[in-house]
């Protein structure tokens, strides 16, 4: 029988971490990326690729894979950036990968959603389509789409307990100036697993959405994350930190849910207290 056979386009930090799940069920996986050398050799194949140009891709489409995970990343902040980085990597993806593959699942953003005032957000929600940043994104979203059958995963907020940029400010008592906004966060680890377990049901010939949020069961407060962490580093806020203005909404997590995924980090609350208990011993 034959192996399913997953290609990792863009393989970085989360493509690492769903390699492994993999393997354990006996697919091959190869990662392509700009620098293959860091890549892990458990792999079945390494690549040397840069997926915004086509012809960089051909070693890879004589593979044979049929299942593809797009993983890309902008190639600067800005919206030069965000269009290589997305649209152009997606075309590109399209054009040489997507005809020989039988399911694409990509990595977008929760970023795409028009909502700034709280509410509630879900798959079917209004967009932000003109914001050129979003457009990127969409436009990544769409090319792929077109090309084979395709699952885009919207992440919000990453985060796990390795580098808490974020908890080092609370750590030295500073807390946002934008403390009433909302947040949401999905954790490295959970989005790895909720890719493993899609890969598989689409393995099996199963249904999977053509969209899906990746969040945990509890946006919440900046001001609230904050307080939690804060009680339980044992300190008091002595200070404000300038927070940048940012999208102020509330991602459900109700069709992740409804396909029996499971969250190892349900709430901020398991993820910062691994994050907390290992920023302390370093």
């Amino acid at each position: 029988m034959k192996r399913s056979h997953l290609l990792i386009v863009g393989c970085g930090d989360i493509g690492c971490r769903v390699a492994p799940l993999l393997l354990a069920q006996g697919w091959l996986v190869s990662g392509l990326c700009r620098s293959p050398d860091r890549l892990p050799d458990s792999l079945s194949n390494r690549i040397q690729g840069d997926y915004t140009k086509p012809d960089s891709l051909l070693a890879a489409s004589e593979l044979g894979a049929d299942f593809l995970l797009f993983t890309p990343t902008p190639t600067s902040f800005d919206q030069a950036g965000y269009q290589q980085g997305y649209a152009e990597g997606a075309r590109a993806v399209a054009s040489v990968l997507a005809p020989h593959i039988r399911h694409i699942l990509a990595l977008s953003s929760t970023r795409v959603y028009a909502e700034r005032e709280g509410g509630w957000v879900d798959e079917e929600s209004a967009l932000a389509s003109t914001d050129p940043y979003v457009a990127a994104l969409l436009l990544a979203e769409d090319e792929l789409r077109r090309a084979a059958t395709t699952t885009v995963i919207r992440p919000s907020g990453l985060y796990d307990g390795a580098n808490p940029t974020w908890l080092r400010e609370v750590m030295a008592g500073k807390v946002s100036s934008a403390g009433q906004q909302y947040s949401n966060r999905i954790h490295r680890d959970d989005l790895a697993h909720i890719i493993s377990e899609l890969l598989i049901l689409a393995q099996r010939g199963e249904p999977i959405p053509p969209t899906l949020n990746a969040n945990d069961d509890e946006p919440a407060t900046i001001a609230s994350v904050e307080a939690w962490c804060l009680k339980a580093l044992g300190i008091t806020a002595t200070g404000e930190r300038t927070s940048a203005n940012r999208a102020n909404r509330r991602v459900s997590n109700q069709r992740l849910r409804a396909l029996g995924m499971s969250l190892q980090y349900p709430s901020y609350r398991e993820g910062y207290a691994v994050a907390i208990a290992r920023a302390q011993t370093t």
